[in-house]
């Protein structure tokens, strides 16, 4: 665990590029199937619930299975207990009022199921179990990329197909841990920035930074922003609101509205010729990004979950 987390401090700015993508693709994939980031969060909540339940046939039966394949038989098959939206609010660090709405509304368009006033179900309509196992197959690989880069840093010998199917073949053990690292990472930003909008928006330019800066850096073991302003025009590493909206499925005038507001943060600069918005690479960015305390808050996140799947993997 704790050479994990070293790699992951020492090696920040080389592996996040990977991690951020993989953020990225997970989150524009929730924004996309609840249509807002807060009401996904929620069912996040319910469907990591379901793999913990799922996990606990396990006490029964050391050889039952957790698969990909079996997941909706295992689903079907398990008691989801009781809810009550103070315990939604708490986990997800939406306010319980904003909880409670966002219930409603995936209640209405049948994500949850209620059966009495606590009693409530992570329950996808047909046509959501239909294109899950594509979506989740997705995020399989972005996941698997991620661990297959640490492990590389760590000269362990995991080859990617060889994390991919281990993924799959005990699917709701590693995708309870995922979803519990997502619920903590999103509940980190909620808290933060009260506007998990802002969270994804923001992800696209330091992905289109990030890959600049390792692209055009001589030393890439040894990336980090104080080189920036030195070395590279930042500026080339510039995005437009259309393509952020495009990644995310944000409504382009949405997207416009945010990237102003962190321009006016003194985050984001925009190029008024060609309305495109790069990194501002300033003191205080710097100061933001590189403070160990913030960097600490995210690697000790992903440290544990990234041990429990070497674990499994080095069985």
């Amino acid at each position: 665990m704790k050479n994990i987390q070293k790699n992951l401090f020492d090696n920040f700015f080389k592996l996040m590029p990977t991690f951020y993508e993989m953020e990225s693709n997970f989150l524009s994939g929730v924004y996309k199937r609840y249509g807002d980031l807060e009401g996904g969060n929620i069912i996040i909540f319910f469907a990591r619930d379901c793999h913990l339940e799922i996990l606990r046939k396990r006490e029964k039966d050391l050889d039952f299975d957790l698969s990909l394949d079996k997941f909706w038989n295992n689903h079907k098959d398990v008691r989801q207990g009781k809810r009550k939206i103070i315990l939604v609010s708490q986990e997800t660090g939406l306010p319980k009022e904003t909880a409670r709405r966002k219930i409603l509304n995936l209640i209405k368009s049948k994500h949850l199921k209620r059966i009495d006033k606590n009693k409530l179900f992570w329950e996808p309509t047909s046509e959501n179990k239909e294109t899950y196992m594509s979506i989740i197959n997705e995020e399989i690989i972005y996941l698997s990329r991620f661990i297959y880069e640490q492990a590389k840093l760590l000269s362990l010998n995991l080859p990617l197909t060889k994390i991919e199917k281990e993924i799959k073949k005990n699917y709701s053990f590693y995708w309870y841990h995922y979803l519990n690292v997502q619920l903590e990472y999103i509940k980190y930003w909620q808290l933060k920035l009260n506007d998990l909008e802002m969270l994804l928006i923001s992800l696209q330019v330091i992905i289109q930074s990030l890959n600049f800066i390792k692209k055009k850096s001589n030393d890439s073991h040894n990336l980090s922003l104080n080189k920036i302003s030195k070395n590279l025009s930042i500026k080339d590493a510039n995005i437009s609101a259309t393509s952020v909206s495009d990644i995310t499925g944000i409504p382009r005038a949405t997207c416009i509205r945010k990237l102003d507001k962190f321009v006016k943060l003194n985050m984001l600069e925009k190029d008024e010729t060609s309305k495109r918005y790069y990194l501002s690479v300033n003191q205080s960015t710097l100061n933001t990004m590189l403070d160990p305390e913030w960097m600490k808050g995210k690697i000790s996140i992903l440290a544990n979950f990234s041990s429990i799947v070497m674990k499994g993997l080095s069985r």
